[in-house]
């Protein structure tokens, strides 16, 4: 009993750690944006003195809508308290830990699967918002956040750096943090979090699906090859965003969801038995039902799931 006990202060302990990190994490984050607004405000007061306070505020809100600037600063500085956290074991392992060598194959069908996984689940919406409308309440103003960049900045920011710092976040500090509570556990946990990490419910599903795979790829090869996945699918949703809305654009678009769906389901059909045999595994390696009960009671971790939450129920407007 007492080595229990112990065993499971030991494990409190490791997730409330993480679950503090995460939450400064989140709120520097939102510190950074909000400075960044606030110098953007004293500089539109002294460039546009002698404006109307509506034509001030215009220009701010046009400023922090389409710049990428102040999310570039605020995913770099927020960054600082999970590299505290992580100490040394972020350059030595969280980076360097590879179990096999990427290939072009392996490149390729991790991005077919994460593009293809993202373009089935964006239908979901549709139930979702009916059942919202049903309540009087709508999703719509969040699909502005899949809208193309209409800025240097925001490319910047959408292509490579978000990515970037998102995988070393969530496959990298998570991920191999709880790691040792075992793979289906990890993976699960950091698909979660980075689903909810992005506050609106248009993207909650296709995050976390995207998520699990990136957490399988990333144990399996490197967190590099999710990096080069996120960057390519992030960079590929851009290059949809700039297309014109035509005729051709959708038949481009649906042209290349029915070619992923083909090689999606082929590869699943060759390879059933060694999925099967997977599924199997994954069941077999599930983790006890108190390490769940530990982590979902640790308070930082309900902390950042309600902060989540209620920033993703903040992006509902009413009808």
């Amino acid at each position: 009993m007492d080595e229990r006990r112990a065993e499971r202060k030991l494990i409190k302990k490791k997730f409330r750690g993480l679950g503090i990190s995460l939450l400064f994490q989140e709120a520097l984050v939102w510190v950074v944006v909000i400075a960044y607004g606030i110098v953007l405000v004293v500089q539109s007061m002294l460039s546009h003195f002698g404006a109307s306070a509506s034509d001030v505020d215009k220009h701010i809100s046009t400023v922090l809508e389409q710049s990428g600037w102040p999310m570039i600063w605020a995913v770099l500085i927020a960054f600082i308290p999970m590299l505290i956290y992580r100490n040394k074991a972020f350059f030595n392992n969280d980076l360097r830990k590879k179990n096999r060598r990427i290939t072009v194959k392996a490149f390729v069908l991790g991005f077919v699967f994460v593009l293809g996984l993202n373009m089935v689940l964006s239908p979901v919406m549709v139930p979702v918002e009916w059942l919202l409308n049903l309540f009087g309440y709508t999703a719509k103003p969040s699909e502005s956040i899949l809208e193309g960049s209409t800025t240097w900045s925001m490319f910047l920011y959408t292509c490579a750096v978000g990515p970037i710092f998102e995988e070393f976040l969530y496959r990298g500090v998570v991920l191999r943090s709880l790691e040792k509570f075992g793979g289906v556990f990890a993976i699960s946990i950091s698909a979660l979090l980075f689903g909810m990490m992005h506050g609106n419910i248009i993207q909650l599903p296709m995050a976390v699906g995207v998520g699990l795979i990136f957490g399988y790829l990333a144990r399996r090869y490197s967190i590099w090859l999710t990096i080069l996945i996120h960057v390519a699918n992030n960079s590929i949703s851009e290059l949809f965003s700039a297309l014109p809305s035509n005729v051709l654009t959708a038949l481009l678009y649906y042209g290349l969801f029915v070619l992923l769906l083909l090689v999606m389901s082929l590869f699943i059909y060759k390879k059933r038995a060694l999925w099967l045999n997977w599924v199997q595994a994954w069941r077999s390696h599930l983790p006890e039902r108190r390490i769940w009960l530990y982590f979902f009671t640790s308070i930082p971790m309900i902390l950042l799931l309600v902060s989540n939450i209620v920033v993703t129920l903040l992006g509902l407007e009413k009808l």
